[in-house]
């Protein structure tokens, strides 16, 4: 979304017991030193029903995998090993049922047990649930095998807007304006997703109850309505305004529909991203020339400068409020990379290298993953890589080109 944010603007105006040391297994973005994985008995699930042994043996597949991608885990069908999964899939004709669990075979304890009963449609769901509970029992850390992608795509020969797992499965279309529809954000409760659509011949923001399908306007100012993203609590929305002719940053309150402004400068400001404690708001502004990253205080109005590129855009803080990730380049001979900074601005490392255009950045909740688009392939593809920038690699084969990725909670 890196020129888009601006030139649309312009063109627009004219833990337990079984105890484990989080240093262990955290994944820093540094990328020095070795993974140290724990060894994960996981033999074949029982299954019962008629088609209890298929279900099982494919939550069995989903379940390995989402460990394995975690990074935290060496999974094995060999035992015996201190963790053991053991677990039984039900075939009930419309219903699956996995009962699982998690145990400690040093201490002949069960660290977790759980039982889940979904639609058969629905058996991915229970594998990436019980996953990330395993995750969360042995690290004290949430995973992120229940997590979804939002994002915009023109397979249809309209951008619309689609979800997808992190793991690239389940795709599915969530908009039929054909229009353009474009910049999903996630509510952080996961429950709502908010993005600009053409569908009234104006860039308007409209909200998206996923549990219900039900679409409603948020805000449908003539010009541009650009969400940013949520704070913390959500209880506030930053979005980009042309309301007063200058695409500036407001604050939508969520409880009383109010906007408040925030910024109040001649040109363009947007994309604003909100700080994990919700105190600052990172956003993109060419105040100072091309566009540059900058941050915000919401209290003071403070205002700095982070970066000195070329082209900046679609900043989005890191969950650990440590890390500012974005696209931009570092001359006008160079095509869009994914970079990080610092909250001083001092430290600025580059993830990709010139492997096509990569943009739209969004990191996963856990802070170890960023999702960004590429078109290393010829065309706009999802691709999700380690937080240093290593192991980069598509999230699916999806039709047409993507765009402006969201990672969900």
């Amino acid at each position: 979304m890196i020129k888009f944010t601006i030139v649309f603007a312009l063109f627009i105006l004219h833990p337990f017991s079984f105890t484990i040391s989080a240093t262990d297994v955290y994944i820093g973005i540094s990328g020095s030193g070795e993974e140290k994985k724990m060894a994960l008995f996981m033999p074949p699930l029982e299954g019962e029903g008629p088609q209890g042994q298929n279900l099982a043996q494919k939550i069995w597949d989903v379940l390995r995998a989402d460990l394995l991608y975690s990074r935290y885990f060496e999974v094995t069908s060999k035992g015996p090993t201190r963790l053991q999964i053991k677990g039984k899939v039900q075939d009930l004709k419309d219903k699956v049922v996995l009962e699982a669990k998690l145990l400690d075979t040093q201490n002949n304890d069960t660290i977790v047990e759980k039982y889940y009963q979904l639609p058969v449609s629905d058996f991915r769901q229970a594998a990436h649930l019980f996953a990330d509970e395993v995750v969360l029992r042995v690290t004290g850390k949430r995973g992120i095998a229940h997590t979804r992608i939002a994002f915009s795509n023109n397979q249809t020969g309209f951008k619309e807007i689609y979800m997808v797992d992190y793991d690239g499965a389940n795709l599915k279309q969530l908009t039929f304006d054909q229009s353009m529809t474009l910049i999903p954000r996630w509510s952080p409760d996961g429950r709502h997703l908010v993005y600009t659509t053409y569908r009234h011949n104006n860039p308007d923001l409209y909200d998206l109850d996923i549990a219900q399908n039900k679409i409603s306007p948020l805000s449908t100012y003539q010009g541009i309505n650009m969400a940013g993203g949520f704070s913390p609590d959500g209880s506030l929305l930053a979005i980009t305004l042309s309301k007063e002719k200058d695409p500036n940053i407001y604050i939508l309150s969520l409880r009383n529909r109010k906007m408040s402004r925030l910024t109040f400068h001649r040109g363009v400001d947007a994309s604003a991203s909100f700080s994990p404690d919700g105190r600052q708001v990172a956003f993109i502004s060419d105040r100072s020339g091309n566009p540059q990253l900058y941050l915000i205080e919401l209290d003071s109005s403070r205002t700095q400068k982070l970066t000195n590129l070329n082209w900046c855009d679609s900043p989005i803080w890191s969950p650990t409020g440590e890390w500012i990730v974005f696209a931009g380049r570092t001359s006008v001979m160079n095509r869009m990379d994914i970079f990080l900074t610092d909250l001083t601005g001092n430290q600025l490392r580059q993830l990709t290298r010139g492997e096509g255009s990569n943009e739209d950045p969004s990191w996963s909740p856990d802070g170890r993953f960023i999702a960004f688009t590429s078109t290393r392939n010829g065309r706009k593809e999802l691709f999700i890589m380690d937080a240093d920038g290593s192991s980069p690699h598509p999230i699916a084969r999806i039709p047409g080109n993507s765009f402006t990725p969201s990672w969900s909670p």
